[in-house]
């Protein structure tokens, strides 16, 4: 079993939802290994509930980035991983991911860590 299919097992209890960005990311890691894998994925998705993009996570995007350009934190964030921290921050979620260094100094954001 993948790691993150692990971490959210453990989790099974609590109401999850995967921002499109970590959706997109999870799928193309599984293609890297096989097609199976692929499968698992798939199934995993389609158990939960993926959040498509609304002005809401806009509008916490657009202020999340400005306030890191001017920390000077900005540099060398993924785009993928800004959308996915509007999108947990937006929706009051606290964050499940095995690369919380990433999301550091993202005022407001709770990191759940496998």
């Amino acid at each position: 079993m993948a790691p993150v299919n692990r971490a959210l097992a453990g989790h099974a209890e609590e109401s999850l939802l995967i921002p499109v960005a970590a959706a997109g990311e999870f799928l193309d890691g599984a293609c890297m290994v096989s097609e199976a894998r692929v499968q698992d994925a798939l199934r995993m998705l389609r158990g939960r509930q993926v959040v498509n993009g609304d002005l809401e996570i806009a509008e916490k995007y657009g202020s999340l980035v400005t306030r890191l350009r001017r920390e000077k934190l900005l540099a060398g964030r993924s785009q993928n991983d800004l959308w996915i921290s509007a999108t947990a921050l937006s929706r009051g979620a606290r964050l499940l991911t095995r690369n919380a260094r990433h999301f550091s100094g993202i005022f407001g954001l709770e990191l759940l860590s496998y």
